[in-house]
C-alpha cells in the first residue's frame, strides 16, 4: 500500500501506458532551502518515490536537481533523505547539474541509456507531470508519471492555479526545446 492506504500505481500518470515495474524512479528536484534542508515539495516527492520503491517498482531511485538558490544540490538533500529512509546506496543515483525541468530530462536520458534502462516513473507534484512525461517519451524513455500528495495542501488555491497555467504555457515552447536538441544531436555524437 502506499501514500493514504491506495496502491501508489493508482496515483499515476501514464499517457497510455502501463509500467508495473520500471528501470529506474526519477525523482524531479525542488527547492533547497537556506538551511540546506528539502524545501516541502522536495520532501513530498523523495518520500513518495521512497515508497515506489519499497513497493517493488525499481530498484533503482535517480535523483535529480543542480544547484539552486542555497546549497547543496537538490540531488544530494533528496540522496541524504533516501539514505536515510533505507534506500541502499548502490540504488541511488545522482544526476546533479540540471537547473530545469529540461534539462533534468536530457541529463537523465542520457544517464538511463548509460545504463541500458528504458523505462522511468518519473515523480513530481500532479500539475508537472503531463509537460515532463511528453519530454522524456520525447527522448526515447517510456515513462509514467507518479504524483506525490499533499502540494495542493502546502500552496493556496491561486498559487496552484498559476501552477497549472504556467505549464499549460510551458508545453509548446518544451515542443521546440525537444526539436532543437534532437537536430543538435543528429549534427554531433552523443558522448
Amino acid at each position: 500500500m502506499g501514500i493514504g492506504g491506495q496502491n501508489l500505481a493508482q496515483k499515476s500518470f501514464s499517457l497510455g501506458s502501463v509500467i508495473k515495474e520500471a528501470d529506474a524512479i526519477v525523482v524531479l528536484g525542488a527547492a533547497v532551502r537556506k538551511t540546506g534542508e528539502a524545501s516541502p515539495a522536495l520532501r513530498r516527492r523523495l518520500l513518495h518515490a521512497v515508497n515506489l520503491m519499497r513497493e517493488g517498482r525499481s530498484r533503482a531511485m535517480l535523483v535529480t536537481g543542480g544547484l539552486g538558490k542555497y546549497p547543496p544540490t537538490e540531488a544530494e538533500v533528496m540522496k541524504e533523505i533516501a539514505l536515510r529512509e533505507g534506500i541502499p546506496a548502490e540504488h541511488i543515483f545522482m544526476e546533479q547539474e540540471a537547473t530545469s525541468t529540461f534539462e533534468s530530462v536530457v541529463l537523465c536520458s542520457r544517464i538511463m541509456r548509460q545504463h541500458g534502462w528504458s523505462t522511468a516513473i518519473v515523480v513530481s507534484d500532479p500539475y508537472h507531470l503531463f509537460r515532463t512525461i511528453v519530454a522524456f517519451r520525447a527522448f526515447g524513455i517510456r515513462a509514467i508519471g507518479s504524483a506525490a500528495e499533499g502540494g495542493r495542501q502546502d500552496n493556496r488555491l491561486w498559487k496552484w492555479g498559476y501552477y497549472y497555467l504556467r505549464e499549460f504555457v510551458a508545453l509548446p515552447w518544451y515542443l521546440l526545446l525537444v526539436l532543437a536538441e534532437k537536430m543538435k544531436r543528429q549534427n554531433r555524437p552523443e558522448i
